[in-house]
């Protein structure tokens, strides 16, 4: 299955920027594995709206963040806030150039 490996494929990214310790990997890649879960749930969801998919995907990302911000020290912490800060940064561009066309 995909979303297995794409947990797996996080973690290695988040474990290679953020020099995390096995012990703190055997923490997130139940985290991932379970946020995965539950994106894949609400993508398949019929019953939500585009709308409700976004926000529920937007929570489901926000306590992964807290989850994963919980095992990190203060050190990974700063550098995940800015990781997720540029990633932000590259989506809005990414969006704002689709309301472009």
């Amino acid at each position: 299955m995909h979303h297995e490996e794409s947990a797996d494929q996080h973690l290695a990214m988040l474990s290679e920027k953020l020099n995390l310790t096995d012990d703190q990997k055997e923490k997130i890649k139940p985290i991932l594995q379970d946020q995965m879960r539950q994106m894949k749930a609400v993508h398949e969801d019929s019953s939500l709206s585009e709308e409700q998919k976004r926000a529920k995907m937007k929570s489901v990302h926000e306590s992964l963040h807290d989850q994963i911000n919980a095992v990190l020290t203060p050190e990974q912490q700063a550098k995940f806030k800015q990781m997720r800060q540029e990633q932000m940064q590259k989506h809005k561009g990414m969006e704002e150039g689709k309301e472009h066309e």
